[in-house]
């Protein structure tokens, strides 16, 4: 199936500050070629909602573990360098009536059908949507 599925993924900030710091330091990692790596350390940081776990001081250490340039994710951090990024994918996410996360839309060709996903679930969800869809 390589080849066959792009995946494109967007931010839904709706967990406070914290959602928004967190995905802003997330984009910034990007700029480095370590956005997932970055993305798995936040979610394998977790704390619960609105708690302060994406503090300044925890998204820096959060960095080093990665390896990012410091200067550089600090800079873009300070600069606030993908705020509306995170503000269309909001309201794109409002438009689409997702009032959770994750939610996924898998979209066959140029407009053609559509599958919503909700929630976290196995790869073979995906899975056999994908090879329904490509079937098709």
């Amino acid at each position: 199936m390589t080849g066959k599925v792009n995946v494109i993924f967007k931010d839904y900030t709706i967990i406070g500050q914290d959602s928004i710091n967190a995905a802003h330091s997330a984009h910034c990692a990007g700029e480095q070629g370590k956005f997932w790596q970055y993305h798995d350390t936040l979610y394998d940081n977790w704390a619960g909602e609105n708690n302060g776990w994406a503090s300044q001081e925890n998204l820096v250490k959060f960095a080093q573990h990665v390896e990012l340039d410091m200067n550089a994710f600090t800079q873009c951090n300070l600069q606030g360098t993908y705020a509306q990024i995170i503000s269309t994918s909001n309201t794109d996410a409002q438009t689409l009536g997702i009032t959770g996360t994750p939610a996924f839309y898998v979209i066959l060709g140029n407009g053609g059908q559509v599958q919503q996903i909700q929630g976290a679930q196995p790869y073979e969800v995906f899975e056999k949507i994908f090879d329904s869809m490509l079937e098709s």
